[in-house]
Parts: C-alpha cells; structure tokens; sequence
C-alpha cells in the first residue's frame, strides 16, 4: 500500500459515517459523469476515496445501486413535486423541471444509463427501484389528490395517464425525435389533461 493511500485511509476513520457517505456518493458521481458507467467500479471508488471496499458495501449491495444513489442524491431534490395550490398544476411544474433536467448533463447521463441497463441486470433492477418506482408512485398520490380535489375525472387510470404524461419525455430523450422544450411539455401536457380533467356540464 503506497503512502498516500496510507495517509487517505486514517483521515477517512476520522469522518462521520454520514460525511463518508457523502464522499463515496460524490466521488461515484464524479467517476460516472466523467468516464461513464462501464468504468465505475467500487475497488475505483475505494482506491479514490480511500474507503474499504467492505465499508462500501455495507451500504449498497453492488456498484449499480451505488451509481444509481449517487445519481439521485444529485439530481433528485431539483424534480420533485411543488406544492402548489393545484395538483395538476404541480404535475405540469414537475414536467417542466424534469425536462430541464433532461436538456443538460443528467439527461445524457440518465440516457447513458438507460442504456447500459438493457445489458446490465444489477443497474436495471437499481434503476427500477431507486429511479421509477418512487418517482412513480410520488407522481400517482399527486394524481389521486387531484381526482380528490376534483380536478380529475374519478375513473382516472392512474399508470395509463403517467404513461401518457412522461412517456413522451424519455421517448424524445432517448430517440431524439424532437426537442425537449417547454413548449413540448405544454403540448404533451395540455393533450393529456384535456382526457383527464372532469368535464364540466353544459349550460342550456
């Protein structure tokens, strides 16, 4: 073991099991946006940081949830849901910054991994249940407080409008069909909501 290494190892013991945390999450981060998923690897993760690898896996079962934390500790507090006086009007606010997020480094970044998940199980299954699951589920109570409220049709399939919702959003970020604009949201959104919404009687 080298000197320097060394040295990283006994300032690591002197950190807080939440501030060693957060080193192992910035530095996959770092590794991931830099030189992509396929590089990442937690014997990389220990050398840099100078934490064990056992240590390292305590905490996340294999690399892929560890990228996949490390990827949402980032870029999850900037997509979630706003309150907002409206429920639908918080969908179409979340819509937008999800969009936003996928204009920059997180959506090639997302795109890349969406990728590697198609040969790569670990990732796959830590993309569906730290990514989509949550992110599904948050999307569907903000659903069912709007049909609560009124705002929605009562008879609302939940899983078919946030198919309808956000299917549009990743097929342009993975395809390239089109740009994720705002005004591409606005469309994607006023064409599903105007199925959902309660329709209200005609005045005779």
């Amino acid at each position: 073991m080298s000197k320097s290494i060394e040295r990283d190892r006994r300032s690591v013991k002197r950190l807080r099991p939440e501030e060693i945390e957060t080193l192992i999450i910035d530095t996959a981060f770092a590794n991931l946006r830099e030189h992509g998923f396929r590089a990442v690897t937690v014997e990389s993760i220990s050398a840099k940081t100078g934490i064990a690898k056992t240590s390292i896996y305590r905490r996340w079962p294999n690399k892929a949830a560890m990228v996949m934390e490390a990827f949402l500790f980032k870029i999850g507090p900037g997509i979630e849901f706003p309150r907002n006086p409206s429920y639908v009007e918080s969908i179409r606010l979340q819509m937008l910054a999800l969009a936003k997020a996928f204009r920059g480094p997180f959506g090639s970044m997302i795109k890349a991994l969406l990728g590697e998940a198609q040969f790569d199980a670990e990732l796959a299954e830590a993309f569906r249940t730290r990514w989509i699951a949550p992110r599904r589920e948050a999307a569907k109570e903000v659903l069912q407080s709007a049909i609560r409220n009124k705002e929605l049709r009562a008879d609302v399939d939940l899983d078919q409008a946030l198919d309808a919702l956000y299917g549009g959003l990743y097929y342009r970020l993975m395809i390239g069909s089109g740009p994720l604009s705002d005004a591409c949201v606005r469309g994607i959104f006023s064409a599903v909501m105007d199925g959902l919404r309660v329709r209200q009687p005609l005045v005779r």
